[in-house]
């Protein structure tokens, strides 16, 4: 199967978690004293080689699996762009990954929508996302809040 796995994890999904490619599945770094594992992968339709959206497993070292859920690509409109503009088979919310292709099957695609799910989903089980780069001072002071005219107190950020 060709799902160019590395490419999609490394570089085209926007999940922001750290973590390791493993085959076809992104293993996500633990969260600081747990024993818990996030795997996230490609899962398969009854179909060959036809993958609907992404599974993700809470794996635990003595009790193996603790949650799965499964985000379908047509639930979270990845490929609704690409399925408007082909009037033929394949127009179906689905990863078509042939063997031997030498393109990635879910190119096409965009990701926002399901990336964020999979982040809402892996912040519930403790796996904390890189902090975002930090902000330039210009940009950070008017990011401040203002002080209120209102008996001269300043809002509290919350």
């Amino acid at each position: 199967m060709s799902l160019h796995a590395e490419q999609f994890f490394t570089q085209t999904f926007p999940h922001r978690l750290d973590g390791e490619v493993v085959g076809n599945s992104f293993y996500a770094a633990p969260p600081p004293g747990s024993q818990l594992r996030l795997r996230i992968d490609f899962y398969e339709t009854i179909y060959q080689h036809k993958y609907g959206g992404l599974r993700l497993t809470v794996l635990h070292p003595d009790k193996g699996t603790v949650d799965v859920i499964a985000l379908s690509f047509k639930d979270h409109g990845t490929f609704r762009d690409r399925d408007t503009a082909r009037t033929y088979r394949h127009a179906d919310g689905l990863v078509h990954a042939f063997p031997g292709s030498p393109k990635p099957p879910w190119l096409g695609g965009d990701f926002t929508s399901l990336a964020q799910a999979v982040h809402t989903y892996a912040g519930i089980w403790g796996f904390l996302a890189p902090e975002p780069p930090a902000q330039s001072s210009q940009r950070a002071a008017s990011l401040l809040p203002a002080p209120s005219r209102v008996r001269g107190t300043v809002p509290r950020a919350r």
